[in-house]
């Protein structure tokens, strides 16, 4: 999840956790109740007008999930905090609703809403047109909000911290990038040299980086589903002709046991690499996304990865847990002196107490192994529930935080 995206004509991405059957299945194995406070990071019972009305300083807009998109498709609202409230209103089709800008980046999100759910996010928004984007499976619908007023100012202290937060945050992503690159060129050189131990070796470790940068690697139109679509994924749609990147690759090792084919395959991802490593530097990043995007990262985990089938041919989901904690503890981290100085120094402490928690839970089933974790089909039902019970925990609180931020600059 998640972060700044750019549009992709059908999304792929949701497709991985679209549907009732699947949501029933994380039902039976967690427990409805926890279930369902975790994966909405934020329960409310919403309306279908989107009038912007406002409360504690934020001005608020409503919205839910219908089989044709968003409801209501045009709205508008008054520049400055805003509050986007998004319910499912019981279709398998349409899970998210994006916030785009005119140029296409995704500025704020809330997806994984299957019916029954609700969530929300936070944005600081100057006056302009956005374009409100709620892809499905048959579809995307694209909206408009329109936001009235005079710009307003974006200086003083918690604006430089905010910067400063920003910056820091980059400087991470694109280091990230560079490794997953260098981790790529590797692991393209091993299957091309037709060594496939060597590649499952480093299939978890290069993935890894990718998965710690995940909402920002999305930004890019194409990128994401070419380097981490999966076979049921609506730009796929079950068609190996038309699936790319990681998992047919691991299909072809873990199921296959071969590299046949996977030549190809290591090349491309290869060349989306580069071209990821390539546009980084002047991806467009809002400070309140750093903290949306980290939410995403945990609710993902929650909401898809728990049930073990973001890795589902070699197990490696460990890895990729422990990566989205990485990327969502570093934006926290970033942010942390903006939300402390707008008074909100219990929850800054509940956060961090609560995202080491997960790394302690993640830290039982490290082992002395090139990826570094155990295998996810090792885990029994109770592991996986307590690390979405963590998980949970430090996504819920997590999500207040770019109200706090946007309003306290």
């Amino acid at each position: 999840m998640r972060f700044v995206r750019i549009g992709r004509g059908t999304h792929q991405r949701e497709a991985r956790h679209t549907g009732f059957d699947r949501f029933a299945t994380l039902f039976k194995r967690l427990g409805a109740t926890q279930v369902l406070a975790w994966t909405s990071a934020a329960i409310a019972t919403l309306g279908l007008a989107a009038c912007g009305s406002s409360e504690g300083g934020a001005k608020q807009l409503k919205f839910t999930l219908t089989d044709q998109g968003c409801s209501p498709e045009h709205a508008s609202v008054a520049a400055g905090p805003v509050t986007f409230f998004v319910t499912n209103g019981g279709t398998s089709h349409t899970t998210e609703l994006e916030l785009r800008s005119s140029s296409g980046y995704v500025l704020g999100e809330r997806e994984n809403l299957v019916a029954g759910l609700s969530g929300s996010f936070s944005l600081d928004l100057q006056p302009g047109t956005y374009v409100l984007a709620c892809p499905s499976t048959a579809n995307l619908t694209l909206g408009k909000l329109t936001v009235t007023g005079k710009p307003h100012p974006e200086t003083g202290p918690s604006e430089v911290l905010l910067k400063t937060a920003v910056l820091q945050y980059r400087t991470y992503v694109e280091g990230q990038t560079e490794a997953l690159l260098a981790g790529v060129r590797r692991f393209a050189t091993a299957i091309e040299q037709g060594n496939i131990a060597e590649a499952k070796r480093l299939f978890g470790p290069v993935r890894s980086h990718y998965e710690a940068i995940e909402p920002v690697a999305s930004s890019f139109p194409g990128l994401d589903a070419d380097i981490d679509a999966r076979i049921d994924a609506p730009t796929v749609n079950g068609d190996t002709a038309k699936w790319f990147g990681f998992h047919h690759i691991e299909q072809l090792m873990w199921v296959g046991h071969t590299l046949h084919g996977a030549t190809p395959l290591a090349n491309r991802l290869l060349s989306d690499a580069e071209r990821l490593n390539q546009q980084v530097p002047s991806l467009p990043l809002a400070p309140e996304q750093l903290i949306n995007g980290s939410v995403e990262l945990l609710n993902e985990i929650v909401n898809v990865k728990i049930s073990g089938e973001e890795d589902r041919y070699s197990h490696t989901d460990l890895s990729d847990f422990q990566a989205n904690l990485l990327g969502a503890r570093k934006a926290f981290e970033y942010v942390r002196p903006t939300l402390e100085r707008t008074g909100s120094i219990t929850l800054a402490d509940t956060i961090a107490r609560e995202l080491a928690a997960v790394q302690v839970e993640l830290n039982a089933y490290r082992r002395n192994t090139a990826l570094g974790f155990a295998l996810y089909s090792a885990l029994s039902q109770t592991d996986k529930k307590r690390i979405a019970q963590q998980v949970g925990n430090a996504a819920q609180s997590l999500s207040e935080v770019a109200l706090k931020i946007t309003e306290g600059k």
